[in-house]
Parts: C-alpha cells; sequence; structure tokens
C-alpha cells in the first residue's frame, strides 16, 4: 500500500533557503510527484490560513517513507528551508498505487481537516460525498487514513486528496449543484482547507512566484 505526502507551504520568510533546499533535497527514487509548486487555488478556508505553495508526491509504504525523512540526508536538507513555515503529513493511501506516470495533464483537490464541530453531521457528509465525483472524472487517492504529522503541529483531523484530469474538471465538480449542496453539510460540522493544486514539477525558478522577494 502506498502512502503520499502532502506539503503545505503556509509562509516563506527565506527564499534563499527554500532554493538551497530544492537544489539539494534528494526524495526516494521510487516516488512518483504528482504536484510541486504549481499554480494552485484556495478554494475554501474555515480558519485564517496563508498557503504560498503545495506538494504532492506518491511514496512507498507508510514506515519506509518515515525512515526516509528521519534520515541524516533529509534531515540536514531541511534545515535549509528551516525559516519557512510548513504543514507537512504522511497519509496512507489505502487505495492501490498510483505507479509512475506523468502528471502534467491532473489536477488535485486537496481537503484539510483542522477541526471537527458535529461528527454526525460530518459523516453524513462523508457518506455521500464520493458520489458527487461521478461525472466529473474524479478518482480519490486518499480519504481520511491513517497519518502523521511530520511538520507543524495542527491541529489536522484528517486529508483527502482527489485526483481531476484538469484544473477545469475539480472546479466543474467543487461548483456542481451536487457537491455544492452536500458541502454546506461539511461547512456546518468541521473547518476545512481546500486547495485546488494543478499536477507537475515546476522548475526552481518559477516555483511559488510571488515569494521571491522574500529573504
Amino acid at each position: 500500500m502506498s502512502s503520499y505526502l502532502v506539503y503545505i507551504c503556509q509562509a516563506v520568510k527565506d527564499r534563499a533557503g527554500q532554493e538551497r533546499y530544492w537544489q539539494v533535497a534528494r526524495y526516494l527514487e521510487n516516488i512518483d510527484v504528482l504536484a510541486a509548486y504549481a499554480p494552485f487555488e484556495v478554494l475554501d478556508a474555515d480558519r485564517d490560513e496563508s498557503v504560498e505553495g503545495v506538494v504532492i508526491a506518491e511514496f512507498p509504504p507508510f514506515e519506509q517513507t518515515v525512515e526516509w525523512f528521519n534520515s541524516d540526508a533529509y534531515v540536514q536538507a531541511r534545515k535549509h528551508r528551516a525559516a519557512n513555515e510548513y504543514l507537512g503529513m504522511l497519509v496512507e493511501s489505502g487505495v492501490a498505487p498510483v505507479g509512475k506516470r506523468s502528471a502534467k495533464s491532473h489536477a488535485y483537490v486537496v481537503l484539510v481537516c483542522r477541526e471537527i464541530v458535529d461528527r454526525n453531521e460530518l459523516t453524513a457528509y462523508w457518506q455521500r460525498v464520493n458520489e458527487t465525483l461521478d461525472g466529473h472524472k474524479g478518482r480519490v487517492l486518499m480519504d481520511h487514513g491513517r497519518f502523521l504529522i511530520l511538520e507543524d503541529q495542527g491541529p489536522v483531523e484528517g486529508v483527502t486528496v482527489y485526483e481531476f484530469p484538469s484544473a477545469d474538471a475539480a472546479q466543474s465538480w467543487y461548483d456542481s449543484v451536487a457537491y455544492r449542496e452536500l458541502r454546506q453539510h461539511r461547512k456546518l460540522s468541521a473547518k476545512y482547507l481546500v486547495i485546488l493544486a494543478e499536477g507537475g514539477v515546476a522548475p526552481v525558478e518559477r516555483r511559488m512566484p510571488h515569494t521571491i522577494t522574500a529573504g
């Protein structure tokens, strides 16, 4: 069973350090980076939150990824971006691995549950939400599986990621009558951060261009 790293950059205070990290950090060889600092849009935020960039990567099983994250090489690489703020989560997918393939034509909707207000109301949302993907060619990559917060303190109650063939398809699903009606249950029952991120890996010089003057 694969796992996924979901990273949300929330503040860049040292752009030079961030670029050094991008240049020296090395992932495991058998991973698939689905989205890395490509264009994104915050669709919803029930708390006051900042988002500067999004990374989604498919990794090997949970324990192997934790071992890599805590390795000396990656710990040293992360020190370059220590001044910047990230929410980093490792999530077990619960579904079959996607496998190696280009993600440039795909888009991802990331839903981070920050706080549960009404569990019964939220359960009603969870029971019906995946049905709304029908007709929009959306599929579930992970849906509130086992997770570990790697950076930042949360709170995080769960993570869901949907994959769509394009950003337009993802937006069409989010704006659909079926999902608009259902997300009222989500708004009443929990506080979420929802981000639409385009797939692909942006070149270093084009990542998070709005942060280039920082640091």
